[in-house]
């Protein structure tokens, strides 16, 4: 069985995700060589079958390193390889193309089966001949094809990026969904001594210490929304809708939900007695998120062409509401308040853009509101239910894409959804652009922080091609951003 051997890869690759390809390795050279790579962190490697003697080069090697390491051949072409490779007691064979006898004779032999694909139809050749570890090559350039097949393959397999990468392209790569990479003249060249590949190992473990410090974005479920907006977390459960289809969407943690609507919301707020309010075209709603029923409760008379858009509540149950043209026209933008969800709606603030997203600060005294035709982040001084003037916080000035949703972080910072750029940003009161988070997709709509220090990120596939929706497959869905 080679369970054993594929749990031995994937704990080695948990270690550091870097396999060393050590082409042209000499039987005297090698245990040195390979020395300094674990000296580095380095826990996988594998010596070409056209390096000099290389079946020798690897039983060396097997019996010095093989209870630390997971040590293979690669370039196996053959059923014959791969049985004179089992001799040695290596436990990878890793192969340049998708050939199912050598994967099914590996698999046979115990040993973990790493074959190389260019295709997707050659990547789901491998998995029906028993891999589960795929090498895409050369990777070099080619995050959106790894983003796209790691939409559709089964969870567990894992694609390794191997030729032509840097130790600056592990970040893209790693954040394309490639769980590892293989790196071969970057960090040996036939003849090199220990010493100088200790040195470019050492580079290598630097980037990849580097990379597991950044930010990851985890699609967890994707209901195809053409605008997801106005998430909200109450307890475990996350909500958001989609008023282009009239749905509301629930995630639990391990599975969503999708309700159809009743009438059109566009955005969600948690009331502080849990229920959840919504925002329509030109009123305040309940919304039931057993059945997804909406019970308007007030309704006010906005301009004409206009229609409610973003909100949030206030501590004392108070909702915020902006509204904005439909034609998207500069100065028919406004604020409402409302003291409960059933009204009455006032109107607060007018001559504004389009208001989008909308949080408090701790102490309730000031309202951020992002004014996406602008690119504001504005924020307004509150007292009473009323608003003073705004002063401008940023104006996103250079930075791709438009703001759009916003929440506030226990910190103080503020988390600014930016469409059609792929990217959230953390801004600070005073509207320093601290961080920046990519995300595989090209609308980030809106953002929730969450209980645990975690962003989620509702995105969108509205106004996109199907060439761009081919390359983006978690448009419309949602998105975990860890820290640390």
């Amino acid at each position: 069985m080679n369970d054993l051997a594929l749990g031995r890869l994937d704990a080695a690759l948990d270690e550091l995700p870097l396999i060393a390809i050590l082409r042209g390795l000499r039987p005297d050279d090698a245990e040195d060589v390979v020395q300094a790579l674990f000296d580095e962190g380095f826990r996988v490697a594998e010596v070409p079958l056209n390096s000099p003697d290389p079946f020798t080069t690897i039983a060396r090697l097997v019996k010095r390193f093989g209870d630390r390491m997971v040590i293979g051949a690669g370039t196996v072409t053959d059923v014959g390889a791969v049985r004179a490779l089992t001799a040695t007691g290596a436990t990878l064979c890793v192969a340049p193309n998708t050939d199912a006898a050598v994967i099914r004779a590996a698999v046979d032999a115990g040993l973990a089966p790493v074959p190389g694909y260019a295709t997707p139809s050659e990547a789901f050749a491998a998995l029906a001949a028993g891999a589960w570890h795929l090498k895409l090559f050369s990777a070099a350039g080619r995050e959106a094809d790894i983003a796209a097949l790691r939409a559709v393959l089964p969870r567990g397999v894992k694609v390794l990026a191997v030729g032509g990468a840097r130790p600056g392209d592990l970040a893209s790569l790693i954040d394309a969904g490639a769980a590892g990479a293989g790196i071969g003249s970057d960090l040996y060249r036939a003849g090199d001594t220990a010493e100088q590949v200790r040195l470019r190992a050492r580079a290598w473990r630097d980037a990849w210490l580097a990379v597991r410090s950044l930010p990851t974005a985890e699609l967890c479920w994707n209901p195809l929304a053409q605008i997801g907006e106005g998430p909200v977390r109450r307890g475990g459960v996350l909500n958001w809708v989609d008023p282009v289809r009239r749905r509301l969407f629930a995630w639990r943690g391990q599975a969503g939900q999708e309700l159809a609507m009743s009438d059109t919301v566009y955005s969600l707020a948690a009331l502080p007695d849990g229920r959840l309010a919504g925002a329509l075209e030109d009123g305040l709603a309940i919304v039931d998120d057993r059945t997804g029923e909406v019970q308007r409760l007030a309704s006010v008379a906005l301009g004409e062409g206009c229609r409610f858009n973003d909100m949030v509540v206030d501590a004392q149950g108070g909702l915020w509401i902006g509204a904005m043209h439909k034609g998207l026209l500069a100065g028919r933008g406004s604020l409402y308040h409302a003291p409960a969800v059933d009204g009455p709606l006032r109107l607060v603030a007018e001559g504004l853009g389009v208001p989008n997203g909308m949080a408090f600060d701790a102490d309730g005294a000031t309202l951020f509101m992002i004014d996406t035709l602008s690119r504001h982040l504005l924020a307004f001084p509150v007292g009473d239910g009323r608003l003073g003037p705004p002063v401008i916080v940023t104006d996103f000035l250079d930075l791709p894409g438009k703001p759009d949703g916003m929440d506030i972080a226990p910190d103080g910072s503020l988390w600014v959804a930016m469409w059609g750029s792929g990217r959230v940003l953390r801004v600070a009161r005073n509207g320093a652009v601290e961080q920046e988070v990519r995300l595989p997709v090209v609308h980030a709509s809106s953002v929730c922080t969450g209980a645990q220090g975690e962003l989620w990120v509702t995105t969108s596939r509205a106004r996109q091609t199907e060439a761009q929706l081919a390359r983006t497959p978690g448009a419309g869905g949602l998105f975990r951003i860890r820290f640390g």
